[in-house]
């Protein structure tokens, strides 16, 4: 029904640009006649407003182009839902009761791996996905709109990157198409905000976990977490005052935050000697090699 009605929409559209033409063109053939039937006119009189409408004439594309245009880019919308509606009952149909997974999953699937897998997929799903906003509401504005499509498609592109420039657009056909590009584009709008959000709320946690590499040389590295942590941390410290301080790092199988608290409640005097410490296993050489730099190992 909303296709239905929308179709009887542009189809009325399309009838009042065609008599909006048909105008146009009796009125150039007027001041054809009207100009061939002038003999004397005073040569300050300006008649550049005057002949305005058949100039104007010349410049506007042709209908059949922009309904063109237009259809393209309905179809283009639509095409992939029907299709991929379609293939799925197909698919069902050649199974006839079989075991073979339905299209549709096997596409999730793809495309779940498809962005698990590469690290900058998504945002490279949003860059085509507003590619493609652009493209098909410049069509579609070049379809319902006499401007060219280098205008229409700069005039998509501020649709969607404002929202609020959907409001200068005059007529129902331009009226209902910018409303569209500016619902799209709050759409992209709001998904590059939350890719945004979770690489900087990932970046955090990664810091916050004490997965980050140490840049220090000639530090001391302490492997591993027991009771007599704190015995070797104040030796440690004692041997590093004379020299000004010095830093440990300690890197243990538990999370940042509760070593860093637990060393805050040791009472004893650090002398200057800074104490780092970063989650991950001794067994695992990813993890020694973010640490090993000229350092002094414990165990």
């Amino acid at each position: 029904a909303i296709l239905l009605c929308f179709a009887s929409l542009l189809h009325r559209n399309f009838s009042l640009h065609d008599q909006v033409h048909h105008l146009r063109g009796q009125l150039g053939a007027a001041t054809a006649k009207l100009q061939s039937c002038i003999v004397v006119m005073d040569s300050s009189l300006d008649m550049s407003s005057v002949f305005s409408y058949q100039s104007n004439d010349e410049f506007v594309p042709s209908r059949s182009l922009k309904n063109f245009s237009l259809l393209l880019s309905l179809s283009a919308l639509y095409a992939p839902i029907i299709i991929l509606k379609y293939i799925d009952l197909l698919s069902r149909l050649r199974r006839s009761g079989g075991s073979e997974v339905a299209f549709n999953k096997r596409l999730a699937y793809r495309v779940d791996i498809f962005l698990s897998l590469h690290p900058y997929a998504k945002p490279l799903v949003l860059l085509v996905g507003t590619m493609l906003l652009i493209g098909l509401g410049g069509l579609a504005l070049y379809g319902v709109t006499d401007d060219s499509l280098s205008d229409c498609l700069w005039l998509s592109w501020t649709f969607v990157a404002d929202a609020g420039n959907h409001a200068n657009a005059v007529g129902f056909g331009p009226k209902l198409v910018s409303v569209s590009i500016s619902i799209g584009g709050m759409l992209v709008f709001a998904m590059m905000l939350g890719l945004v959000t979770d690489s900087i709320s990932e970046k955090f946690d990664s810091l916050r976990k004490g997965r980050s590499e140490v840049i220090e040389q000639s530090h001391t590295l302490i492997l591993g977490w027991s009771d007599k942590l704190g015995s070797l941390l104040n030796q440690i410290c004692i041997a590093n005052e004379s020299l000004g301080g010095g830093t440990i790092v300690v890197m243990a199988e538990r999370d940042k935050e509760e070593m860093e608290a637990d060393i805050a409640k040791m009472e004893f005097d650090m002398k200057g000697t800074a104490v780092i410490c970063r989650s991950g296993s001794p067994l695992i050489l990813a993890d020694l090699k973010k640490f090993l730099r000229r350092v002094q190992l414990w165990f």
